[in-house]
């Protein structure tokens, strides 16, 4: 059984989901920090996409800074027969390899821009110009080319009123005119993802599973696949921020992590300056829980390999 009620002693607040301007954020790394240790987090993990922000953990004034990363990963849905793009956030408190995740990140540089120019393509069909020029020019702080910054040219122009327009009327996920990621972008099996992480020390989460345009039925076969990847520690972010107002969405996500022995996280998958972070109180005590499961099972793994050589 999972634990993800609060503790009355402990109150504290943190936010294992955060993006910066080495992805696609819209504050620097160091702003995200200053700005979270302003607001009282006792914990946050900064996880650009598909790439690390920084590799060993740290401590900024009272806030533990976790190292971590947002996995792009292609999902096969075998009833469909069809694959999506499903986002993993890896933790690692301990600290993290980058090489272990070479193979991992291989392919995505490759189809990046194919994505963009078909996303560009599609959007001129439809008499919304775009340019690709203008997507590039777009990145001020980001090196990251992707919907965002599309997004921020369609508000510019004024062919979206703001960035949740954007994506829900042109490029999103469940918008009219989604082209999935995964037909462009060679990214790696959803599993393969799952179990390098935990390989390499750290807790994988299924981010955001109501983000990918599937039935409840489909997410719980998801759920259950990753926790099968994951073995004994895994998370899923449970307590996102924007479920927190859909009783019936948070209820579902409670009931799949008691069911399947999954830890709840908290997060709010900051981008913008306008996004508060996680407001869930007891989201440190959550990360505790994940955090204390992670270093036991790799006690006991350090104990069944010491065994072993005793044994030759």
């Amino acid at each position: 059984m999972r634990r993800d009620k609060m503790n009355t002693n402990e109150k504290k607040r943190a936010d294992l989901h955060l993006h910066s301007t080495k992805s696609d954020g819209y504050n620097t790394s160091d702003e995200v920090i200053r700005l979270a240790e302003k607001a009282g987090l006792a914990a946050i993990a900064l996880t650009d996409h598909n790439l690390f922000s920084f590799t060993k953990p740290q401590k900024v004034g009272k806030m533990m800074v976790i190292p971590g990363c947002e996995f792009s990963t292609t999902y096969w849905i075998a009833e469909r027969k069809d694959a999506t793009e499903v986002h993993v956030v890896g933790l690692f408190p301990d600290g993290v390899d980058p090489n272990d995740f070479k193979e991992i990140f291989a392919n995505i540089e490759e189809g990046k821009q194919q994505y963009v120019l078909a996303i560009l393509q599609q959007l001129a069909e439809r008499g919304i110009d775009v340019s690709l020029e203008e997507v590039e020019a777009s990145q001020k702080l980001t090196r990251h080319t992707g919907r965002h910054k599309i997004a921020d040219v369609l508000i510019k122009k004024g062919y979206a009123k703001d960035m949740d327009d954007a994506f829900d009327h042109h490029i999103g996920n469940f918008s009219p005119y989604y082209i999935p990621a995964t037909r462009f972008i060679k990214y790696a099996p959803t599993s393969a993802v799952v179990r390098q992480i935990r390989s390499s020390g750290g807790i994988p989460i299924l981010a955001h599973p109501y983000g990918y345009m599937m039935s409840e039925a489909e997410i719980e076969d998801l759920i259950m696949k990753f926790k099968s990847a994951a073995g004994t520690v895994a998370g899923m972010e449970v307590y996102y921020e924007r479920y927190l107002k859909n009783p019936e969405k948070l209820s579902f996500l409670k009931h799949m992590a008691e069911e399947h022995g999954l830890f709840a996280s908290a997060s709010s998958d900051r981008h913008r300056e306008d996004q508060p972070f996680s407001s869930v109180e007891n989201g440190m005590e959550l990360y505790q829980n994940m955090e204390k499961a992670l270093h036991k099972a790799n006690l006991m793994k350090k104990g069944v390999l010491i065994k072993k050589t005793e044994e030759k």
